[in-house]
């Protein structure tokens, strides 16, 4: 019986080496024993590849979902604070649109809080119309403006600290339904030149709150419910140029208190 050669192993094929043929062996038995050993040792290989591979994927997997996961998250606390950050986000929106040379003031749509107008640009003393005051308005840089109050209806005047400070120049709240209450708001509108309260029901206690207006140059209060009370108060706005009182309850006394304690190069009208 001829004496097996031994096997080659499974990953060549089988030959006979010059030895063996010349020992005169003409074939080559596969030993099958090994070659089940060698089999089963592949794919036991094979086995544990996948399993890591799949386990790998199955990790990547979580990963990736968390990743993906994160933006979701993030909506999730945007929504949380919407409710109280969406106003000044949406401003903050809207002022990216805004022109270089323009400034944005953004008023409730709906009613308006009366008309803008700008100062003519021929007539110092002038005012053009520019707009109604409401939604969103865009105001041009460098230039003057009258807010010229709605006389029909009672105004929100807490809205008006919605104007950049200095853009208001000046307030017409002639025979507007304004109150001692309203005198608080607008004495908030930093800034401003000129107020004009004439027809108005408002008493000594609005002059009182006007004493923040350290800018103001102008004011009349002609036909007011204003008396003696507000002579002090009007004596410390000590940029006034012009002061009208016509129409008031002050006596003569203080109209003389006036003239005396007031600069002598401001307008008084009495």
């Amino acid at each position: 019986m001829e004496s097996p050669l031994g096997f080659a192993s499974i990953f060549s094929p089988p030959s006979l080496s010059r030895e063996a043929m010349s020992r005169g062996v003409t074939r080559v038995d596969i030993d099958f024993s090994r070659l089940s050993v060698e089999l089963f040792l592949g794919l036991a290989t094979a086995a544990v590849l996948v399993v890591s591979a799949g386990s790998k994927d199955a990790r990547g997997g979580r990963e990736t979902k968390s990743v993906a996961s994160a933006p979701t998250s993030l909506n999730a606390n945007a929504g949380a604070t919407a409710g109280s950050g969406a106003a000044s986000a949406g401003i903050s929106e809207k002022a990216k649109a805004v022109p270089a040379n323009m400034v944005l003031v953004d008023l409730p749509e709906g009613e308006s809080l009366g008309e803008i107008l700008v100062e003519s640009a021929d007539d110092p003393d002038y005012w053009e119309p520019l707009c109604q005051a409401r939604g969103q308005v865009l105001l041009p840089r460098g230039r003057k403006f009258q807010l010229e109050l709605a006389k029909d209806r009672r105004v929100d005047t807490s809205l008006l600290k919605r104007f950049p400070t200095g853009y208001l120049f000046s307030i017409d709240g002639s025979d507007a339904k304004l109150t001692d209450d309203d005198a608080e708001k607008l004495a908030m509108v930093q800034g401003l030149k000129e107020l004009d309260l004439s027809g108005t029901p408002i008493s000594s206690k609005a002059v009182e709150k006007l004493r923040s207006l350290k800018s103001l140059e102008k004011l009349w209060l002609d036909n007011t419910l204003i008396d003696d009370a507000s002579v002090p108060f009007l004596i410390s706005l000590g940029e006034l140029k012009k002061l009208s009182l016509q129409g008031t309850s002050l006596n003569d006394l203080s109209k003389e208190s006036l003239k005396k304690d007031l600069p002598t190069e401001i307008e008084l009208v009495v």
